[in-house]
């Protein structure tokens, strides 16, 4: 037995030693690729690239108070990541998914693009039922209009335009074959990601600790590559919302994040929601706020929520001791 586990162990070794031998290999220089690819996580290139905090009792109890005095259904996941230690408060309950839905169907259009199945220079020609006024200016020209791939990317994420969504969301789906009113691109990273939708592949809901699923794999590079991960993360810095969670962050630190909006009945389905990656020097982290509540107001909750986490983790010493 004990022979066995000897051997066991020493072929461990060396199927580890082989893996790490397969990653991929760059000349570059580690200063250069992080300056690279600025929204990916250090630790892919870099080691002890960030603070190290182990201390989130009291950020836990804080969070737990603030949502327990609201009115409102709050759900909140937090995770520092560079430990991957993570805080949730009702952040296994489902909302309403609204725009959040946008971000895994352009990581999807990226994996075509990855795959050459698609280009960003490929046009896309908007018809009348890719149309939709409800967020978004890009309806306004009317069917007919040509724009390509990469704009329609642009556009989703950063406008987070409903008509650039409806038409490279039918896309994709069409490369994909799926069938009539199947969400296959959505559900395909979803199943990548471990996370769950209904037989029919259809994604109306979601919870903030599984959303968070995707915006770490963004941030790890583990769905899509490199440059496009880092593209991705890029365009939601860019994005247009600046009411949720960015708000209290401007000027202090960087936020790639994306909202999502659905104000109009049934009840159920109405739901603020911002979830994004901050990106604060040597501690970056990960926010996931989700309000039942169709009342633009509840954006305050998203920016309390904000504050609270950066005040803490910005002044918290590494090892978890308050400055």
């Amino acid at each position: 037995m004990k022979k066995f586990l000897i051997v066991s162990f020493i072929a461990s070794l060396f199927f580890n030693i082989y893996l790490f031998s397969q990653r991929p290999k760059t000349s570059k220089p580690t200063g250069v690729i992080i300056e690279e690819y600025p929204f990916l996580a250090r630790r892919i290139f870099l080691e002890n690239a960030n603070d190290v905090i182990i201390n989130f009792v009291p950020l836990r109890q804080k969070l737990r108070e603030y949502v327990a005095q609201q009115d409102e259904k709050i759900g909140v996941y937090f995770e520092y990541l560079p430990t991957g230690i993570g805080i949730g408060v009702n952040d296994r309950e489902e909302y309403f998914r609204a725009s959040l839905v946008k971000v895994p169907a352009v990581m999807s259009a990226y994996k075509l693009i990855e795959e050459g199945l698609i280009s960003e220079s490929e046009p896309l020609v908007l018809k009348e039922h890719h149309l939709d006024s409800a967020y978004g200016t890009l309806w306004m020209r009317g069917a007919g209009t040509t724009l390509t791939v990469g704009e329609a990317i642009r556009l989703t994420i950063v406008e987070s335009d409903n008509t650039a969504y409806e038409v490279l969301n039918e896309k994709v789906n069409e490369i994909l074959q799926a069938e009539v009113g199947e969400e296959k691109n959505i559900a395909d990273v979803y199943d990548y990601l471990d996370i769950p939708h209904d037989e029919e592949g259809l994604t109306q809901e979601i919870t903030p600790r599984n959303y968070s699923s995707i915006l770490r794999s963004l941030f790890f590079s583990a769905y899509l590559d490199y440059e496009d991960s880092n593209d991705l993360l890029r365009l939601m810095s860019e994005s247009v919302f600046e009411e949720g969670i960015a708000l209290p962050l401007l000027g202090k630190a960087e936020v790639a994040h994306k909202f999502g909006v659905h104000n109009v009945e049934p009840e159920r389905l109405k739901v603020h929601s911002d979830c994004g990656i901050v990106y604060l020097p040597k501690r970056p982290y990960l926010i996931c706020v989700m309000i039942s509540s169709g009342d633009a107001a509840t954006a305050q909750y998203m920016q309390d929520i904000s504050q609270i986490v950066f005040d803490y983790i910005s002044s918290v010493n590494a090892g978890g001791e308050n400055e």
